[in-house]
């Protein structure tokens, strides 16, 4: 099985373009990535460019869509999917994950995309962006695959936006985003009654 973690390196994550200047932005990603890589020892980044950090790591530059890359990979072999953008997963979950029955293994974000994803069909194609969860559930329906839901909280959190910030500052202590972020200033203030995401200005 070949596992992969596709990366961007330029320019990434935009919407949080408003707390984070786009150095950081690109740092942040980077850190995301060390984090899945830890969580994941045989995994392969693909990298939408080339990039002097990932020097020493394993990788391939491949700049097509991401369907068409995942995909063509899914034709020659089982493919297992991991974005490199969750830092609270873990070796255990990835284990877990890899393990599971399914002709087609779904791991799915909390606003509706595929976090992981694992394919063991020639015939499985995926559609992400836009709502991908659901998508990748009706194609396996529509071509009579069996399919399983991996359900994991840690695993759900891709970071994309402050409330996911939030998320990895509460529950990512010890991951190395977790420590970039609390380097720039980020913590959590838990003095009201619910938490909230702060940045200590220097």
């Amino acid at each position: 099985m070949e596992i992969i973690i596709p990366f961007k390196p330029s320019n990434p994550k935009t919407r949080l373009s408003h707390v984070l200047s786009r150095d950081e932005r690109e740092e942040l990603a980077f850190r995301l990535l060390l984090d899945v890589l830890d969580s994941c020892q045989e995994g392969k980044v693909i990298s939408s460019r080339e990039d002097r950090r990932l020097i020493g790591i394993r990788h391939e530059v491949d700049k097509r869509d991401l369907d068409v890359v995942v995909t063509s990979r899914i034709k020659r072999q089982d493919v297992a999917v991991i974005m490199s953008d969750l830092p609270l997963i873990d070796e255990k979950i990835v284990e877990n994950f890899l393990s599971s029955d399914g002709d087609v293994v779904i791991s799915p974000g909390r606003k509706g995309g595929t976090n992981m994803l694992l394919s063991r069909s020639r015939r499985f194609y995926t559609s992400y962006h836009y709502g991908s969860f659901r998508k990748h559930i009706q194609i396996c329906q529509n071509l009579g695959l069996r399919f399983c839901i991996f359900d994991s909280f840690f695993a759900s959190v891709d970071i994309d936006d402050d409330q996911d910030l939030l998320e990895l500052m509460i529950h990512g202590k010890g991951k190395q985003s977790y420590e970039y972020l609390e380097s720039i200033g980020f913590y959590v203030d838990f003095s009201e009654k619910e938490p909230r995401l702060k940045r200590a200005m220097k």
